[in-house]
This record gives structure tokens, sequence and C-alpha cells, in this order.
């Protein structure tokens, strides 16, 4: 197992991960772990360390906490932008804390990316003593996610590949790395040996799609009808105070899924009523669903490749056998996990192993992270389409957005040799 060569050692302090998507019940799980186990959370969600808002941030309620502590939580001001290396420093210390009292850490979150914080995976850019020429701060602090990204593609293209132009925090991170140590990112990652500061369990929440889409659209109908609204309002009195711009919304806590999509019907109240309610409802539910897609590929791609697939899979696919296929599952395999047993668990459920199949569990060769663009669909910030990796850029190909952006795309291109023709005829 993982356990005797990632690890290093059985004697190690030990830590749960509950890795998940949204909506797939993360937190529920985590509580009926920290009961059994005398556990208590680590929250690793970017959006529940602010405060307030708990029904848009989703931040599980305190009455059905059980009585369980949780870290890193409800404690950012709006004002403050939350940094990966901030939750590092919070993270470890509340880990720490919990041990000291005998107790179990168990981390629960969304934000993948901030698992990292449990390898020994890092570079130390703060010792060091290159001082950044002004063009240099300039790209890092320009906000630009198309300048930063092809800056990065200039100096380290292996590394640039591996994220895509619009994941701009990743992308600056590694931009930053390169400026502050001259060293090509993807070259000090290859020469680091991967391994945990802790005795891991890594445990993976899984419902399929079209189950879990349907729930999720549920979850924004009651949380409008619990509120989500007025906070969402809320935050928009604190944007008109503060005469915030949308431009300025891509940090902090203005990246809750709720804000951008209700605020041109939120701006449109006090001149007219062109923005209809609805159309931010179901944008804020193709948000929900599109994020969920995301995290199930950062699992896949970068987390299971880490951790050389060492992690179980529990089926949360059906609610109604919630507690066989995925809390008594859990608890089974935390129970030998803490008492240091070989896991008898699968680590898979039949109808799911496919998920964790030799090429999901191994790192992807250079080709697996091509960048394809689309010149027929656009992002929501109408920029041409990235998918990276021959797999998804197959999987757009084939998708009924694709086709049916094709189908206009032929349909244009019909009109307008139709005018060429007709300005011809009469000249």
């Amino acid at each position: 197992m993982l356990r005797g060569t990632l690890k290093g050692c059985l004697n190690m302090p030990k830590v749960i991960v509950i890795a998940g998507t949204t909506g797939v019940g993360k937190s529920q799980l985590s509580i009926q772990l920290a009961q059994k186990f005398n556990g208590e959370v680590i929250n690793s969600d970017s959006m529940q360390v602010y405060k307030d808002i708990p029904i848009i941030t989703n931040k599980h309620p305190i009455s059905e906490r059980e009585g369980v502590p949780h870290h890193v939580m409800n404690h950012v001001d709006w004002s403050e932008e939350y940094y990966s290396h901030r939750f590092e420093t919070e993270c470890i210390e509340a880990i720490e804390d919990i041990h000291q009292r005998g107790k179990i850490p168990i981390v629960v979150g969304g934000t993948h990316y901030y698992l990292q914080t449990l390898f020994n995976k890092k570079v130390d850019t703060q010792s060091s003593e290159r001082k950044l020429t002004e063009e240099q701060l300039d790209i890092l602090q320009s906000n630009d996610p198309e300048t930063v990204y092809k800056t990065l593609v200039k100096c380290d293209p292996d590394i640039a590949n591996k994220y895509h132009p619009n994941d701009y925090r990743r992308v600056q991170r590694m931009l930053e790395i390169y400026y502050k140590t001259g060293k090509k990112p993807s070259e000090t990652f290859k020469e680091q040996e991967i391994t945990l500061k802790y005795d891991t369990l890594f445990l993976w929440l899984y419902s399929k799609p079209e189950p879990l889409f349907q729930r999720l659209d549920d979850r924004v109908d009651v949380m409008l009808e619990r509120g989500a609204l007025q906070e969402i309002e809320q935050l928009y009195e604190y944007y008109k105070q503060n005469n915030f711009t949308p431009e300025q919304c891509e940090n902090g806590v203005w990246q809750v899924i709720g804000f951008k999509e209700f605020l041109p019907w939120l701006n449109s109240k006090s001149n007219d009523h062109t923005v209809k309610l609805g159309d931010c409802i179901e944008r804020m539910k193709t948000r929900t669903r599109q994020y969920a897609k995301r995290q199930v590929k950062w699992i896949k791609k970068m987390l299971i490749p880490d951790i050389k697939g060492d992690l179980y899979l529990l089926d949360a696919t059906d609610l109604s056998q919630w507690d066989i296929t995925a809390s008594q599952r859990a608890i089974a395999i935390s129970e030998d996990f803490i008492n240091d047993l070989p896991i008898r668990q699968e680590r898979a459920p039949e109808g799911l192993r496919e998920l964790l199949s030799e090429g999901e569990t191994t790192m992807k060769k250079l080709d697996d992270w091509t960048h394809f663009t689309c010149n027929v669909c656009r992002n929501t910030d109408g920029k041409s389409l990235v998918a990276i990796g021959e797999k998804y850029w197959n999987i757009h190909l084939c998708s009924r957005r694709h086709k049916s952006n094709l189908k206009r795309s032929a349909r244009q291109a019909d009109f307008e040799k139709w005018k060429i023709h007709k300005k011809e005829t009469v000249e």
C-alpha cells in the first residue's frame, strides 16, 4: 500500500480527507466519521472561510453538526482575499492542535487545490533573494489571465500545458515561482519526491452525473427558499458601497456561485426589468453543474496521480442507499486505517471501478495535456473554448453544444455567401 511508500512511516499522525463535488454529501459524511472516531472537521472550501452568507457558501448548518468542532471556517472578512498559503498555515495549525488533543483531523471541502497543503510538495519563494523587475511585477499583478498565461507559455511551456488559460491563480503562481527561483517549475516539481506530511486516508465521495445534477438544481431552489437571495443582496450592498466593478469580482468572496450570476438582475432593478430573475437562477444552476464537473476533473487529473491512486471511492449516487454505499463503507475503511490494519474494502464499488482505471491513477503523459481550441464555441467571457487533453476534446466535439454551434456557424456562413452573391448580382 501507499502507506509504506509515499508516506514512509506507519507511526505518522493520521488525517482523513473527504474529497468530492459540491452537493455530494461531504459535510454529512465528515460529521458521521467525526462522531464515530473522535474527530474534528477542517474546512477546505475557499468560500466557506468567509464570514456570514452561510446559505450561498453552503456551510453545513450548526444545528446539524452534532457538536463537532469545525476549523478554518467563517473567519475571513469580505475585504480580504484568501490565498492558498494562508490556508496552508491555518490548516496545519488546526491539524497539529487536533492531534495534540488526541483527536482525528478530517479535512473536507471542494477546493481540492488546497489539499496540496498535505504534501511535501512545495517551492519556497519567500526566502528567495531575487528581486522582481517592474515588468515582472506588472505582469503578475495585471489581473489579466491571457497575458499571464502567454508569459508562462514562453517561460515554461511544459507546466503551462497542465493548466487551463483561465486557471488564473495557479498559472500566476507558476509564473511567480519561475520569476523568484529562476528555474522552470516543471523541472523543480520533476525533481521533487512527493510525500505526505501525515498518514492520510483519502476518501472520494462520488455520484454519477445525472442524479447529482438534478440534486444540485434542486439544492439551488432550496437555497433560494431559505434566503440565498437576501444574502446575494447583502453582498450587493457591500459591492455598491465600495464602488466595485464586475471586473473586480474575479477574486475573494465575489467568486461565490450566485453573486455574478445575479449581478445583471441586481443592476437592472433600479433602471428597468429587462433582465429576468429566472434567467439568473438558471445561470446559477448551470455554473454549479460546471463547477462539479471541474472538481471531478481535478481529482482525476491532479489528486489521484499525486497519491498514486491510493484512495477509496464511495458511491453517493442513490441517497436511499447512503448508509450502505457511503456511510458504512467509509466507517469500515476508516476503522482499519486508524487501527493500522490492512484495509479490507475494495478501492471502488464494482460499478465505479473505471474511475480508478490505470489511465487515471498514473501521471498523465505530456500528450494528455495538449490544448485544443474550438473556434466555434466560446466561454462566458467571449473567448474561444479551450479543452485540455484529446479525451476531453473528443467529448466536446461530440457535445450537443458544439454541434448546435456548428449548425449556427454554417447557417451564418451560408447567409454571408448569399449576401455576397446578391451584391454581385446587383452590381
